[in-house]
């Protein structure tokens, strides 16, 4: 598995957030396609495509990809299937490598996808996770830190502009408690910044280093090839 030390810049601009994102997913790639094999219409599954822009780059190679994604990405550089859970429906060893990047920390049920990951994969199969590190979360977090004002001046514009737009509403009872849970959990996001599941990125000094996920692949009979 890859721990992920790049950092990704904040932009000012949505333009400039999307270009940073993918020259990200292209650093990763230089790394993966060291440990892949040449071999082309290599089989293989990306979990958690998003916008299919790793996937793209990957089938270009001649590689036959297939991309998964439980909520994915529009527009997309390449069609990323929809799936409704952890599990995966595929044939057993139907896969030659199983990639993700960034995916595991945003998987409730670990236990079946990695049950699942093992069943669709070929005996001589490889996997490769790209997983984020302690020092990536403490250097993002930093800056997310330093972007709070922006963040609340943005949120304070764009309640004060639909507050001006006259648009009559039906709030039952329900819908109050949704929209304060739903308060709730973006002031939770926004000040205790969890990159995945979770509490607070103060939990992912430990659930993001080199030894937990070591240990984690190891706890479901993981065998791990190469740390990079």
């Amino acid at each position: 598995f890859i721990i992920k030390e790049l950092v990704l810049e904040h932009s000012l601009s949505k333009k400039s957030s999307i270009t940073w994102s993918h020259f990200f997913k292209d650093e990763e790639l230089k790394v993966i396609l060291k440990h892949i094999p040449s071999k082309k219409s290599l089989k293989i599954l990306e979990i958690g495509g998003g916008d299919g822009y790793q996937a793209d780059k990957l089938s270009k190679l001649n590689y036959d990809v297939t991309s998964v994604d439980i909520k994915p990405k529009i527009p997309q550089f390449f069609n990323v299937q929809k799936i409704n859970s952890s599990k995966l429906d595929f044939p057993d060893e139907s896969f030659e490598i199983v990639f993700s990047s960034s995916v595991l920390p945003h998987v409730k049920d670990r236990k079946l996808i990695f049950s699942e990951i093992k069943r669709i994969l070929k005996k001589d199969g490889l996997i490769i996770h790209i997983v984020p590190s302690t020092w990536w979360s403490m250097q993002t977090n930093f800056w997310h830190y330093i972007f709070i004002p922006k963040y609340l001046a943005k949120s304070i514009l764009k309640r004060l502009h639909f507050s001006n737009q006259k648009k009559e509403s039906v709030i039952t009872k329900n819908n109050v408690n949704d929209i304060d849970n739903s308060i709730e959990f973006k002031f939770k996001r926004l000040f205790f910044h969890p990159l995945g599941l979770n509490p607070s990125f103060i939990h992912e000094l430990y659930y993001f280093s080199k030894s937990y996920w070591a240990k984690l692949f190891s706890k479901y009979d993981f065998k791990i090839i190469q740390i990079i």
